[in-house]
């Protein structure tokens, strides 16, 4: 997916909340406020004096005038746009030979009393599929997890998509992981038991699980997308 915007690096200063943080820009030592579009914790990320990408945001209705997107540990970038987990499911499905049956029927479908991400159809049966994704940015020697914060709504979607098998459906969650160095994927036992759990449970009743890692260049390339399939531990 090809990756739009003025971006430029960034040093990490401090992150008064989950969506605001101060980041010292590189180029001219400004100290200017960012948006951070992942509410998740990133505690692993967000070191002191971390490398940062920022794009400049050109809004006039806009608080901050950049927001983070990348973030640098050791010698590879991780991407943290949240709204950019679905683009990148939903532009790169096709390339996958676990959806090659399968085509997007509709975006942001509702089921019960949740909304998934995507409502699927599978060519060969014409069976509807449900599926949520979701995405991880917490990688700790090559095992990704997630949650990396308790998610109320993550174990919502977890109990419509078992709901979902019991009325026809398929289901399926896939856990996009942005950054290239996963190797593995499994819940965040300790940060999240009882996701955990319902995973655990979902993958017991039927539930599909996917974990993809990706390839990230902010910079030169300007690009992010799916490099892999890797091993689930449920």
């Amino acid at each position: 997916m090809r990756l739009s915007g003025t971006f430029c690096k960034a040093r990490f200063i401090r992150r008064p909340n989950r969506f605001l943080c101060y980041v010292r820009l590189e180029e001219s030592s400004q100290e200017v406020k960012a948006h951070v579009p992942d509410p998740g914790r990133l505690k692993e990320l967000f070191t002191p004096e971390a490398e940062l990408i920022v794009r400049k945001e050109n809004k006039k209705d806009r608080k901050t005038a950049f927001t983070v997107v990348g973030i640098k540990t050791g010698k590879i970038w991780v991407n943290i746009e949240s709204t950019f987990t679905n683009r990148i499911f939903e532009e790169e499905y096709e390339k996958l030979s676990e959806f090659n049956d399968y085509k997007i029927e509709k975006a942001e479908f509702t089921f019960g009393s949740s909304r998934f991400d995507f409502l699927m159809k599978n060519k060969k049966t014409n069976k509807k599929a449900l599926v949520e994704v979701k995405g991880a940015t917490l990688v700790n020697e090559g095992l990704a997890l997630f949650p990396d914060a308790p998610t109320t709504r993550g174990i919502k979607h977890l109990r419509g998509l078992t709901e979902a098998l019991k009325q026809g459906y398929e289901s399926f969650i896939i856990f996009i992981i942005k950054r290239e160095d996963a190797t593995s994927f499994s819940p965040n036992q300790e940060t999240d038991p009882l996701f955990s759990q319902e995973l655990q449970y979902a993958n017991e009743k039927g539930v599909r699980i996917f974990a993809f890692n990706c390839y990230y260049d902010p910079l030169d390339i300007k690009e992010i997308g799916i490099l892999r399939r890797v091993s689930t531990n449920i």
